[in-house]
């Protein structure tokens, strides 16, 4: 295999890769890296996500970069298109492009003592070839939303029409006239039903267990309000902090102490109220949790209530057992019909690649996580017996109430903190060690037990 070489490495072009590729320029004047991604185009989850109704669930008003914010967002919780359109700017703007290689999957990694580099395994996926690619730094920017989960089910390959996952959508579907079997109910289902219900004869929706919904009415940012965000700036920086701290005050509801519990509380009242506000009465059952507000990830919600009373509209709360040539079983051994089905079952946690990440004396990221009782990384981004390697969105940095931009600027920041001395020549490798990274580890488990995260939320259907 043909060996390349760059400094640095970076898998994934998604804000993560390029928020971290632009703060190398930006910060250290660096340039000597290149961005893999397997996708047909940047944008990681928001190229790869084009399913209808596709949109953020953060005010859009803080799902920018802090360093670059956005002023032409056209509504609060603003389409796929319009995310993936500021990416792109962002990408263009700071010369990012050239330095994006798609349709590339990693493969592998080990990292040379005798070298102190990374020899990566990289695919070319249009024509299978393999290649090493040699750097001093590798960073995974890989999101969570990357690797579709799919329902194990009896029968699903003998099935007449499309069944399409909500990461794999294609634009050329024709829904006009189809019985469309949705199964899942988390945020894509909230968004995917409404936005076909116009064009479907029907929709029979499956869902395991219910979810906390949260109106949130989209309204649209008008050309003043974008033209005061353009020519002031303080105002749009203003509003961000605005949002900020709005959604900050979310985090209490997470906690296990009194003030927690009064959050939860609050939070479970405004979403049955506007269950019984917005949504038919024999649906009640299936939209009321038992759970504890927070195990789950709430669904801000401004159009799929109103779906739940079109007449062609059906939620089931009942197991897909088996799919036949047209139609699903289910276990009550009730048989529905159908000619396309949606699955909108959430994403595999995969994108570590911990069975063939290979850091000192030949040790998978498996092995060190399975010696360590899980998956971790201290401050979320390291891990010691692996030099030069960082994750970004690594474990423990995702966030159930802000936007996830946020986090990922600190991983960067924090990154290239770290690394700048290997980048600058000053060091060949660093390496976070052991007992910094055990104490990180019980430091973060010991939080999370005072939270609903661990304490309430392990018989939850996901």
């Amino acid at each position: 295999m043909s060996t390349l070489y760059n400094d640095v490495v970076i898998i994934g072009a998604g804000f993560s890769g390029i928020n971290l590729a632009c703060q190398l320029q930006r910060k250290l004047n660096f340039t000597d890296y290149v961005i893999y991604d397997r996708g047909h185009d940047l944008g990681g989850t928001w190229s790869s996500n084009k399913y209808p109704g596709c949109g953020v669930d953060i005010p859009a008003i803080f799902y920018s970069l802090s360093w670059f914010p956005n002023a032409n967002f056209t509504s609060v919780f603003p389409p796929q298109e319009e995310i993936l359109d500021y990416l792109r700017d962002v990408a263009v703007r700071h010369n990012i492009i050239p330095h994006i290689k798609l349709r590339t999957e990693w493969n592998s990694a080990r990292w040379s003592e005798q070298t102190s580099r990374w020899h990566i395994v990289v695919q070319n996926l249009e024509n299978g070839e393999s290649f090493v690619h040699e750097a001093k730094v590798l960073v995974s920017a890989v999101g969570g939303y990357t690797n579709p989960k799919y329902p194990t089910i009896h029968g699903i390959d003998t099935f007449e029409g499309p069944v399409v996952h909500t990461a794999k959508w294609d634009q050329s579907y024709d829904l006009k006239g189809r019985n469309v079997v949705v199964i899942g109910n988390g945020c894509s289902a909230s968004q995917v039903v409404p936005a076909i219900m116009g064009e479907v004869s029907s929709i029979t929706q499956f869902i395991r267990s219910p979810q906390y919904y949260i109106p949130m009415p989209n309204f649209c940012i008008n050309r003043l309000w974008r033209a005061l965000f353009q020519y002031t700036p303080l105002l749009l920086m203003l509003s961000r902090w605005v949002v900020f701290w709005i959604l900050e005050t979310a985090l209490t509801q997470f906690y296990e102490d009194k003030s927690g519990q009064r959050a939860r509380q609050k939070s479970v009242r405004i979403s049955q109220n506007y269950v019984r506000k917005s949504a038919p009465e024999r649906y009640w059952p299936l939209l009321s949790p038992q759970y504890d507000l927070g195990c789950k990830r709430r669904i801000l919600d401004n159009k799929y209530m109103k779906t739940l009373h079109n007449p062609k509209m059906l939620l089931i709360k009942d197991s897909v057992v088996s799919v036949r040539s047209n139609s699903v079983l289910t276990a009550s051994g009730k048989d529905y019909f159908a000619d396309f089905i949606i699955l909108a079952t959430g994403f595999e946690f995969t994108q570590w690649q911990a069975d063939s990440v290979f850091g000192r004396k030949g040790i998978s990221l498996k092995q060190h996580w399975d010696e360590f009782g899980g998956i971790e990384a201290y401050k979320t981004i390291a891990m010691n017996e692996f030099p030069n390697l960082f994750y970004l969105l690594g474990p423990n940095s995702g966030r159930g109430h802000t936007s996830v931009l946020y986090s990922i600027e600190c991983s960067v920041d924090l990154v290239i903190k770290v690394a700048r001395p290997i980048l600058e020549g000053r060091a060949a490798s660093i390496e976070v060690r052991k007992d910094a990274e055990e104490e990180w580890c019980k430091t973060m488990q010991e939080a999370l037990r005072e939270t609903v995260l661990t304490r309430s939320c392990f018989n939850v259907s996901y």
